[in-house]
């Protein structure tokens, strides 16, 4: 289990370090450390650590978004704005996936609302020329008239 809160810390403290990316690399560095020692001191002071429980210091500490515009108006610099919320890149996934299924679906149903249609009326959909009309005579009378 320490192998994987020690990965769920890792993994915060580069999404903090990404974030700060506009900072002054001495500045982002002191930030991380500063978390870090939060971390583990909040750890060591746990009597069984669990997943649940260092995830819970982690939220604590807040969104590293957040904490690296706090950290930017400290030091008198503006906050960036491509950082983005932890879940949004998921959320456009998701929303990606439902807009893709709903217009499969939506096309399945017209597909299938069209061959239901042409099975009601006996018809194969296709226009058959009429009894006595061969594709022949179609095309002497449309030649006759093309140069006629």
């Amino acid at each position: 289990m320490t192998d994987r809160n020690d990965s769920l810390v890792a993994d915060y403290l580069a999404r903090v370090s990404r974030a700060t990316a506009g900072m002054s690399e001495d500045r982002r560095d002191e930030l991380v450390r500063d978390l870090l020692e939060h971390i583990e001191t909040s750890r060591a002071d746990l009597p069984a650590e669990t997943e649940a429980e260092v995830r819970g210091i982690l939220e604590r500490l807040g969104d590293p978004a957040v904490i690296a515009r706090a950290a930017a108006e400290e030091d008198g610099l503006a906050p960036r704005e491509d950082v983005e919320p932890p879940d949004a890149r998921r959320r456009r996934h998701i929303r990606l996936v439902v807009i893709i299924v709903g217009i499969i679906v939506a096309g399945a149903l017209v597909v299938g609302a069209i061959f239901f249609a042409q099975d009601n009326e006996g018809g194969s959909g296709v226009a058959l020329p009429a009894e006595g009309i061969s594709s022949n005579t179609v095309s002497k009378q449309f030649t006759a008239e093309l140069h006629g």
